[in-house]
């Protein structure tokens, strides 16, 4: 994890470390697949914001897709993370 307190913490990256590796520690693989799979399509559903939200004002579909990004990059860390330890 983040041994060095110099290091930049995301606190989202304690969420999505929950949710990523924490919640699917004891699933067999048909669950972690399904649960892996969900993710997957959960953040690409959100990336369509012109279909979540039509006619939307640009400031929010920027927010959203801002918000999409974030949880995009705290997973790779996360993941990346995950790896070295």
């Amino acid at each position: 994890m983040h041994d060095d307190p110099t290091d930049s913490i995301d606190p989202l990256d304690d969420i999505v470390r929950e949710l990523l590796l924490e919640r699917t520690a004891n699933l067999d693989a048909k669950r972690l697949a399904a649960f892996i799979d969900g993710w997957g399509s959960l953040l690409r559903l959100l990336d369509r914001t012109n279909l979540l939200l039509p006619g939307a004002p640009e400031p929010l579909t920027e927010a959203l897709q801002a918000v999409v990004g974030r949880i995009r990059e705290s997973q790779a860390r996360v993941l990346d993370d995950d790896d070295d330890v």
